[in-house]
């Protein structure tokens, strides 16, 4: 609808409230910063003197970047620590209660947490690693459970050593074929379905050639426990109580740590907050300035959120020093406003298709209530159908309700209701229209007529893309492309004209004589050509060619047949409009038919069914790709720029 109007706030205050002011600032979400430097440099930060700011003035002298030095990186690692455990034990936070300005009583807080966390964690951590190395233990143990020598004998051995090792049958019977290059006695022990479990007795002084060998059969040694005395099946008994007891001591630790959790939840989301607040101030400080006792700071805010900028400043006391300032009245044009856009729910899901193409430039007419009105009205043209308008609004229903993609099925339920609309004007349901009375057209049984209707409406887009475009140029003042452009006044008339004469020609009824038609496409052509050259004259500028008549004329001339030529394709490419509804119904007719060739029942059905599918996914595509294409191309080209830059203020949300 509109775009929102900017104010330039340069701010100045003693540094002891700078840090409160920019975390404030992030809450609120109403700034955009700018480099405080460059504007006091540009002159647009002048104080008035007074004596409320005569230390300010004095002050400015010695002004240098504010140099943002605190480090948490550490702090930020715990606290993410803290988020995964969250998540674990399913004690997320969705809001925070409230957060911590202050630096060091952040910093105290998070340090008292994490520590009382890191304790928990740390017994958690090793009762599951005590309770895995006994879950191992049983298992090499279960491996032994026929051996009748007590685990002392076997693993203290003088001169020899014990190994447990796990290997693929088919290594197994490689190891068995070289047993005589083996240095160890091999005995098998147990055997699985794809491995065998062998334990072996290696002489120490032999031990490294025997592991080598055992490595090239790919054999995986298991760890047997030394501390255990009784043979291997009494200890087997010793450890499956061990791990019972492991497992108990794990459950009480979660259970432990999941309360402590619980019980810390809100302060861990408000120090969480704290530190984005803290980052997010971080992001603000480092665009502006200081001196030993002053700061200064600079950014855009929206007329829209000035009463809340004018209600925080309160809590101040008239501390901090403001410059308001509008765009046209500053001096440093560099800084171009950037660009929020004012819009109503029914046109603000289009806002993401129009940035597709380009950020609308501050001074420019916001293109989205233009663009969702034409590209609603074309796509319903081309995929008119009740039935399949429905699918498409439903679909947006979910995606807006259950998905959270509120601009995508926004877009999509508009679109739906458009097709639903032009369905019933073309009297089709679901492909079929035998179903319902068409209230309009047929397109199938009115080809020429379907044709020219969207010829028609495409020339009327394209007059009022003209419209907004002259609109546009004449609002940044340049005349040059305003009023002697291409997409200017002159083009404009000479499409206008050329319309004219098209349609006295066809009904047969001239309105002026051929000479004088001739006089006056020529007379807007020349406009046209000689566009830089006008401009100048009437800006009083001594220089009519900026770049020398030679080139600018070469370039002059092609444009002035690109404008022939465009003006021709630019028109004859909205009769896809009417092209695609026809494609619409012939599509369905083609299945329509293979379903009339099946003898089944179920066969005729399931091909519609699927006729309907391909229809909405594939022509759908389609012609969500072709309307864009005539807004882009077609209609943008004439009045839309799109070089702005969006307004995003640094901000933070506690919800």
């Amino acid at each position: 609808m509109s775009i929102e109007k900017m104010h330039m706030v340069n701010l100045v205050g003693a540094i002891k409230d700078f840090d409160k002011l920019t975390k404030m600032l992030a809450l609120e979400g109403c700034m955009q910063p700018v480099s405080a430097l460059q504007e006091i440099n540009s002159s647009d930060f002048v104080l008035k003197t007074s004596t409320d700011n005569i230390e300010a003035l004095m002050d400015v002298n010695y002004i240098r970047p504010y140099l943002y030095d605190k480090e948490y990186n550490i702090s930020l690692k715990y606290i993410e620590k803290l988020k995964d455990a969250q998540k674990i034990f399913g004690k997320s936070l969705e809001y925070a209660g409230q957060v911590i300005f202050d630096f060091d009583t952040m910093e105290t807080e998070l340090e008292s947490v994490y520590g009382k966390y890191k304790v928990l964690s740390t017994e958690l951590e090793d009762s599951k690693e005590k309770q895995q190395y006994l879950k191992n233990t049983y298992e090499a143990l279960e491996f032994l459970k026929n051996v009748s020598l007590p685990m002392e004998d076997i693993t203290t051995m003088k001169n020899f050593q014990m190994g447990l090792y796990k290997v693929p049958k088919e290594n197994m019977l490689k190891v068995k074929a070289n047993y005589e290059n083996i240095p160890s006695i091999i005995q098998s022990v147990y055997e699985e379905k794809d491995s065998v479990i062998f334990i072996a007795f290696t002489p120490i002084l032999l031990l490294v050639e025997a592991e080598r060998i055992f490595k090239s059969a790919n054999c995986e040694k298991i760890l047997v426990p030394e501390h255990y005395t009784g043979v291997p099946r009494d200890v087997s008994a010793i450890v499956s109580a061990e791990i019972n007891e492991a497992e108990q001591s794990t459950v009480k630790i979660k259970k432990q740590l999941s309360n402590f959790l619980d019980e810390n939840y809100e302060t861990i989301k408000n120090i969480q907050k704290s530190y984005e607040l803290e980052q997010k101030s971080g992001e603000i400080k480092k665009s502006a300035a200081c001196t030993n006792e002053f700061f200064y700071l600079s950014g855009w805010i929206p007329k829209s959120f000035m009463d809340k900028f004018n209600e925080l400043l309160l809590s101040f006391d008239g501390r901090i020093l403001t410059i308001e300032k509008d765009p046209n009245e500053r001096t440093n044009k560099d800084v171009a406003p950037p660009t929020m856009l004012i819009n109503n729910k029914l046109f603000k899901p289009f806002e993401s298709m129009v940035f597709m193409y380009g950020v609308p430039s501050y001074g420019e007419i916001d293109p989205t209530m233009f663009f969702a009105i034409t590209y609603t009205l074309m796509f319903g043209a081309m995929f008119g159908d009740a039935g399949q308008g429905l699918v498409l609004l439903l679909a947006g229903f979910l995606l807006k309700n259950k998905l959270g993609k509120n601009n995508l099925g926004g877009v999509f339920e508009r679109l739906g209701i458009s097709s639903i609309v032009f369905g019933f004007l073309y009297g089709s349901v679901f492909g079929s229209e035998t179903v319902i009375p068409a209230l309009l057209i047929r397109p199938m049984e009115d080809i020429n007529d379907i044709l020219i209707v969207a010829i028609i409406c495409g020339c009327g887009f394209l007059i009022l893309a003209f419209i907004l475009g002259i609109t546009n140029s004449l609002r940044r003042k340049d005349l040059e492309r305003g009023l002697f452009g291409k997409e200017g006044l002159a083009g404009f008339m000479f499409y206008i004209g050329a319309l004219t004469l098209i349609v006295s020609v066809v009904y047969k009824k001239p309105l002026l004589p051929i000479t004088i038609w001739i006089i006056y496409f020529i007379f807007f052509l020349l406009l046209i050509l000689l566009k830089q050259p006008l401009a100048n004259i009437i800006l009083g500028k001594k220089i009519l060619f900026e770049d020398g008549a030679k080139d600018y004329f070469i370039e002059s001339s092609f444009e002035v047949v690109e404008t022939l030529l465009s003006m021709f394709s630019n028109t004859l490419s909205f009769i896809r409009v009417g092209a695609f509804a026809l494609n619409h119904v012939g599509l369905f007719v083609a299945f329509s038919a293979m379903a009339s060739m099946t003898k089944s029942g179920f066969a005729s059905v399931l091909i519609l069914i699927l006729g309907n599918i391909v229809i909405i996914c594939l022509e759908g595509l389609i012609v969500f790709i072709q309307g864009l294409r005539l807004e882009y191309y077609e209609l943008f080209s004439k009045y839309y720029e799109g070089a702005g830059v969006s307004f995003e203020p640094v901000k933070i949300k506690l919800k």
